[in-house]
């Protein structure tokens, strides 16, 4: 609309004056008195209608939007220089939104070039709001805005928003190394950025002192990582006479590390079981420890079993099958053994000493 961008980018001059709002105390009604002119002429006196948007399709570069967004990137630099970043950071911002709009104008002639000047635009405005944020220490919008102004605002990146020249680029990388640097203190990533940034200007003297202050910070902090854990492993006297670094207070209990012992067995998974050990399992202990048996080498005959899992996958199963068998059919004769035990010792508990046994005749069940 004309009056929109008449407000905006036309007003040549214009004067507000407000008078003083006379207060409840001082015996008069407050009020405000607001008076102002504008005077969108040429210099003939005629009305200034050159921005008007005459309808129909344009290139790019006679559309309101793009001019509107010109004027806020040429307002946003007066304000870096000046040192008002915050009010910089509108501008710019500003400039994003209408650039974004302007992409989706349908009156517009669009063509690879007209495309190419708007993501340009907007490139340089990312570039010079990480500008504002690293003045301002606003570390984490200063890596993101510097990375946008590198790849574009999309998510994921498209490759056509890569429109910065290497010159431009590489100031990106440099504001974005900064950021990490004195924001998180993430050197190895400022580390690589500045060494990409000067891959594309080499002969940048700012990079390449940024680039050696990063370089000295990497180094001494490696070397007081080195000196720390150098520290922590030779604690003098003590360890060089071989006393350690621990004392023996931190040492665990033995006891405390003993599995625990198991009453009945316990199913681990479909076909593994962990029963508690009987007497058949000691006598074989026994036996394997006095040599009438062969010891059992477990690590060969679990490297055995894992080869046949690989190599003869039907074997394994049927070997797997049958020690589910022998497992099922232990477990169901010690449940058997242990109810037989229970039995009898009800029975003895029940039965009443010969001496007081009653002589009446019992009975027996049917």
């Amino acid at each position: 609309p004309f009056w929109l961008k008449f407000i905006a980018s036309n007003l040549q001059s214009s004067s507000v004056a407000a008078a003083a709002m006379t207060g409840a105390g001082g015996g008069k009604g407050g009020h405000y008195q607001l008076g102002f002119t504008l005077s969108p002429l040429t210099a003939d006196g005629k009305l200034d209608t050159s921005g008007d948007d005459k309808g129909g399709k344009h290139p790019v570069e006679e559309d309101t939007l793009y001019k509107m967004s010109l004027e806020n990137r040429e307002g946003g630099n007066k304000l870096i220089q000046s040192g008002d970043y915050e009010s910089a950071v509108a501008r710019y911002s500003e400039l994003i939104m209408q650039t974004r709009a302007l992409e989706k104008e349908t009156d517009v002639e669009w063509t690879d070039h007209g495309r190419d000047l708007v993501r340009q635009l907007r490139a340089v405005a990312y570039l010079n709001l990480s500008l504002c944020f690293l003045k301002t220490k606003q570390w984490t919008h200063a890596i993101n805005t510097a990375t946008r102004a590198i790849q574009g605002d999309k998510d994921p990146a498209d490759p056509k928003d890569d429109v910065l020249p290497k010159e431009k680029k590489a100031k990106a990388l440099f504001r974005r190394a900064q950021a990490h640097r004195e924001g998180s203190s993430d050197l190895d990533k400022a580390n690589q950025d500045l060494r990409q940034a000067l891959d594309m200007t080499p002969e940048d003297k700012n990079l390449q002192q940024e680039l050696r202050r990063v370089e000295r910070d990497l180094s001494q902090a490696q070397k007081a990582a080195d000196k720390k854990m150098t520290g922590f492993l030779s604690s003098g006297k003590r360890v060089e006479a071989g006393e350690g670094i621990f004392t023996e207070d931190l040492r665990p209990d033995p006891s405390s590390l003993k599995a625990p012992e198991l009453k009945e067995p316990v199913k681990l998974s479909e076909g593994l079981y962990l029963a508690p050990k009987d007497k058949r399992e000691e006598v074989a202990q026994e036996a394997a420890d006095s040599g009438d048996n062969p010891a059992i080498d477990y690590e060969d005959l679990g490297r055995e079993i894992a080869e046949m899992k690989e190599e003869k996958p039907e074997l394994f199963k049927q070997v797997q099958a049958r020690v589910k068998e022998l497992v099922e059919e232990n477990v169901a004769a010690v449940e058997a053994q242990t109810g037989e035990e229970v039995d009898q010792e009800t029975a003895v508990d029940v039965e009443a000493p010969a001496e007081n046994k009653p002589e009446c005749p019992v009975a027996a069940p049917a």
